[in-house]
């Protein structure tokens, strides 16, 4: 059925020049609706429930809010890890759940376990229970205003409003704080009107509300009936009637109390070159295309930027769509120059008509793979460019051999249609299984897992496409324009360059290669030999640590992020005062390298963070956000320069961390992630200083901080037998300090976007001294006020202003950056286990493990080790399907250690680390190195079946597909050549897998041509061949 068909095809006068056109269709079609991205989109599987409780501890957080939520959370269904951030006024707990759970009904089931928890604090409000969303970052937009940032409130809502209408899907925005009514009463006042805190904001919460009664007169015309009494601004509360006078004059709210409306305490103040400022970060959903949204932005900003008021401005920074459209541009660039290296080396070997239809199916099977992309939810990123050109050899492999085939039977004076139809026949079962092993060895990197797996998965996908899309066109359209450019030709007359050519590879094959050939035949045991022994040296090589392993590398941005950590409870102006300093060290910084570095630089008071992914809040950290100009515009790198700038921030009292970091693509986490779990807060905090200190004198390691840093000075009440004997009790004293320090929370109100809480509160004056408590008056629940000193006992202690659970374990993570140039981390974890780690273990009683990265590259090498196993496999399984045989599949498979030995030696030329993705070139060079052999064993086996003897059957079949086994490997190695000599820094994350398959399939190549037929020749004159035959011959 196969032969007709591809017969029929053959024959017919249009069907190929139909089914190409179908393909490129539906390339056209599919490549209008792919969205473009960086990275494949992916989402993450987290649930997090969060518990705002303000004014308590991290302690008190982590104890009765913390721990209750975890202990219910623990049954729920397909968790991988349950963590948990306790902060000062906040709890925290993310599920993350196994890949493949279907989060619908995981978000039902954390809902259903938290409504279980029955003894959360009265006044912690209720939990928030949400999916974690991936946003991938467009750009972000910075507004500048005048003096007073309470006047970009508006505008800025308005921009958020009409970017939304546009199509961006997120906006996050810092430095525009929450804001807060504040009624202040002053104690003296309380005092005279024998009210508290709680009473007048009782009062104020009955009579400032909006309120439905009812219906009234339904049997005539109806009425609704509400009181609509809700007070939408700080001068709406001044007249609202508190308390009568002794002397009946009504006390309204504004005679007892000062109201203004106001930022709430620790919240994120945004500077640009001292003026306040907006950040509004832009983001894509998983479905949207960068580039699109990206337009939509730009288009925004020149339509608004005319219109600002005076005194406003715009500034674009972080333009992460610049970086998608230039690594775009690169890899189109490199697959321009490795496409063009391909066709000529298709003119070089073969007849100008048929390299000319072989070269067309470049196009036509890219374009069917891209509608097929579609089809599986691919898109236009980083990673499916790389997997198209990285197949733009391979793609051709099928058409080359099938076309190779024709245009020799063709020069030795077939007719047209018997040189095509009987060519593709010959050839379908060897391409089919050369296509199927590649197949088969891309195929078990579908199933690696974790953030990598999702990431890189697209690059099998594409593949696999690529090459379904290449027997398509190889088998079913290529025949078809052979024999109508063979019939035109009438018969083989080549030009004199052709001729040329012909007869220089004649001279080659017959003169340099057949002697060469016959030599490693006869002495196949040294040839086998040789190729064992630099099998060996190499294996050698790798083991003894001279070439370094570098899990994912991510190259250079454009952004720095400095942060500051104070001593908790420091001044709020201290920390503003040393970002400034900091600000003005990264000025004299870009001046010492010529002053044209730095584009951007905004302060942000009251925000610390490490890229997309880390972000923190609080009163005594700040941070410096920095944007220079992109890597591939500059010579000064970015370790450089952050050394620079470390070298000239002064030191100052109070400072505990300094740290600049560079936020990096890919997947979460940093270089090191070191956890540490243990019993108690004093021993995870002691052992992690002690790590810390370790880090820090390691040659290449920056950036190194902990993750639970000190909080506040804590004062411990206790209840004296006095004011037990009064009647006082912790909660309602609790209560009455709380109302006076914090405030009472008369309501929330809503504000256009905004939501404003309403708080009454004892004045500034008096909440901000520490020596209020003592004059602090403590209502008795029997009438009548008593000293806060004579009920009550301080003691001091110190907090912390976070603290970590994994898996219910009290958890502190040490983090740093890693100069790949200095040092590797590989390394540096492997001698923390040997040297400092079983130390810290055994003297304190902690646990380390290596999480983030770390964590990511164990779960990835795992899977991948399987799936190597799985890939052998699956290639044996087609090959004895193939040849019908259980020895001959491991004959051919011999030749895939040797080209992983190419493989390592050229990340040794190139003088570049292992990487993952050298380790899936590894995955794809066992594929592409078997389909050689395949090819030659076929024709092998087909000699002998004319009756040739072993060992002329064997240099006969080397010599006959020379020509093929050199283009197909040619092609390969052309298509990625351009991007292996790329210098751009943005190209250095793909080059270890063009490396890995470039350089081994060329070492490959070779011992195709040499060992395998060595092998062949062992192979035949083994006893369990010659049992075999003699088996077959008593039969």
């Amino acid at each position: 059925m196969t032969n007709n068909l591809l017969g029929i095809l053959a024959r017919h006068p249009v069907a190929a020049n139909l089914l190409m056109a179908m393909m490129i269709i539906a390339g056209l079609w599919g490549l209008s609706r792919l969205n473009t991205q960086f990275f494949p989109s992916f989402d993450i599987d987290f649930v997090s429930v969060g518990v705002t409780w303000a004014g308590a501890s991290a302690e008190d957080i982590e104890q009765l809010v913390t721990d209750p939520i975890e202990q219910e959370l623990k049954s729920v269904d397909r968790v991988k890890e349950l963590s948990s951030r306790s902060f000062d006024g906040f709890s925290l707990v993310v599920l993350e759940f196994q890949e493949g759970t279907d989060m619908g009904l995981a978000l039902d089931q954390v809902k259903e376990q938290v409504d279980l928890v029955r003894n959360l604090p009265a006044s912690a409000e209720s939990p928030e229970i949400k999916r974690i969303i991936n946003y991938e970052p467009i750009a972000s937009v910075l507004v500048v205003g005048a003096d007073d940032p309470r006047g970009l409130r508006s505008l800025v809502r308005r921009f958020e409003h009409e970017l939304l209408d546009r199509g961006i899907s997120n906006i996050r925005i810092f430095g525009l704080p929450e804001e807060e009514i504040a009624i202040q009463v002053p104690s003296e006042t309380l005092r005279e009107l024998g009210l508290s805190l709680e009473d007048i904001g009782r009062r104020v919460g009955a009579a400032s509300r909006d309120l439905p009664v009812g219906v009234i007169g339904r049997g005539e015309s109806a009425r609704q009936l509400r009181f609509k009494d809700q007070r939408r601004g700080e001068l709406a509360f001044e007249d609202l009637p508190i308390i009568a006078a002794q002397d009946g004059r009504l006390l309204t709210l504004g005679d007892i109390a000062e109201i203004t409306r106001r930022p709430q305490s620790a919240q994120t103040e945004v500077s640009y070159r001292g003026r306040p400022a907006v950040e509004m970060r832009l983001s894509r959903s998983r479905d949207a295309d960068s580039l699109k949204s990206a337009q939509i932005m730009r288009d925004w900003v020149n339509e608004t930027r005319p219109l600002l008021p005076p005194g406003l401005e715009f500034h674009v920074y972080d333009e992460r769509w610049e970086y998608i459209e230039d690594r775009i541009n690169l890899l189109l660039k490199n697959g321009l120059g490795g496409l063009i290296l391909v066709i000529f080396i298709l003119y070089f070997f073969l007849n100008a008509p048929a390299a000319g239809w072989v070269a067309v199916g470049i196009p036509t099977s890219f374009m069917a793979a891209l509608g097929v992309l579609y089809v599986c939810g691919g898109s236009i990123n980083m990673i499916s460019l790389f997997g198209l050109i990285m197949t733009l050899g391979i793609i051709v492999d099928d058409a080359i051999v099938v076309g190779e085939d024709a245009v020799t039977h063709f020069e030795k004076g077939d007719s047209p249609l018997d040189s095509v139809q009987q060519g593709a026949q010959r050839m379908l079962a060897p391409v089919l299984s050369s296509s199927l092993t590649t197949i088969a060895a891309f195929m078990p990197l579908l199933l690696v897992g974790g953030i990598i797996g999702i990431i890189l998965r697209t690059l099998p996908i594409v593949v696999i496409c690529v090459i379904l899309a290449s027997l398509v066109e190889a088998f079913l359209v290529l025949p078809g324009h052979l024999r109508g450019t063979f019939s035109r030709m009438g018969g083989y007359h080549p030009r004199r360059l052709r001729k040329a050519l012909d007869d220089g590879f004649l001279r080659f094959r017959e003169n340099r290669f057949r002697p060469l050939i016959t030599a490693g035949v006869r002495h196949r045991w040294l040839t086998v030999s040789l190729a064992v022994a630099v099998f060996i040296v190499s294996i050698g090589w790798v083991a003894g640590g001279r070439i370094a392993f570098n899990f994912f590398p991510v190259a250079e941005g454009p952004i720095l992020f400095a942060n500051v950590d104070f001593v908790a409870g420091t001044p709020k102006k201290n920390v503003d005062e040393y970002l400034s300093q900091v600000e003005q060290a990264l000025w004299d910084t870009n001046e010492h390298f010529g002053g044209a570095l730095v584009l951007t630089a905004i302060s942000r008071l009251g925000l610390g963070e490490s890229g997309d992914w880390e972000r923190r809040s609080s009163e005594n950290i700040g941070s410096v956000l920095v944007e220079l100009v992109k890597p591939d515009a500059r010579t000064v790198r970015n370790r450089e320069f952050i050394d620079e700038w470390l070298a000239r921030i002064p030191n100052t009292a109070g400072l505990e961390n300094l740290s600049i970091k560079e936020p990096t693509a890919g997947p979460p986490g940093q270089d090191l992630e070191i956890q540490i779990t243990g019993r108690s807060l004093a021993t995870v905090k002691s052992t992690a200083v002690e790590l810390k200190n370790v880090l820090i004198d390691i040659a290449g390691v920056s950036g190194v901080e902990d993750d639970m840093p000190y909080g506040r000075e804590q004062l411990i009440l206790r209840l004296t037998p006095t004011g037990e004997a009064l009647g006082l009790s912790v909660e309602n004293l609790g209560r009455q300090l709380r109302a006076g320090y914090e405030g009472y929370l008369v309501q929330v109100m809503a504000d256009d976007s905004d939501e404003v809480e309403v708080r009454v509160v004892l004045p500034d004056s008096e909440r901000n001294r520490l020596d209020s408590l003592d004059e602090f008056e403590v209502l008795l629940p029997g009438g009548g006020t008593v000293p806060f000193a004579n009920v009550v006992t301080l003691q001091s202690r110190r907090g912390f202003d976070s603290i970590r659970h994994v898996e219910g374990k009290l958890a502190v993570t040490v983090t740093g950056n890693v100069d790949d140039a200095v040092n590797n981390d590989n390394r540096i974890i492997a001698n923390l286990k040997q040297n400092t780690i079983p130390e810290l273990e055994q003297r304190h009683g902690v646990k380390f493990s290596f999480e983030g990265r770390q964590a990511d590259q164990r779960e990835t090498l795992g899977d991948m080790q399987r799936g190597a196993i799985l890939a052998l496999v699956l290639i044996y399984l087609v090959l004895a399907w193939v040849f019908g045989s259980y020895g001959w599949p491991l004959l051919v498979m011999a030749i895939i250690p040797f080209g992983l030995v190419g493989a390592i030696w050229g990340h040794t030329l190139m003088g570049i680390d292992l990487t993952i993705l050298s380790m899936f070139g590894f995955f794809g060079l066992a594929g592409i190195v078997v389909n050689n052999s395949i090819i030659l064993v076929v024709f092998y086996k087909q000699s002998r079946a004319e009756g040739l003897a072993p060992d002329e059957a064997v240099v006969e079949a080397a010599c006959q597909r020379l020509r093929a086994v050199l283009l197909t490997s040619l092609t390969t190695i052309a298509g990625l050549t351009p991007l292996l000599f790329e210098t751009s820094l943005q190209a250095q994350f793909l080059i270890p897998m063009a490396t890995s398959i470039a350089f081994g399939l060329a070492f490959a190549t070779v011992l195709v041509l040499f060992l395998v037929p060595a092998l062949l020749m062992i192979y035949e004159h083994s006893a369990l061949t010659r049992r075999s035959m003699d088996i077959q011959a008593t039969t």
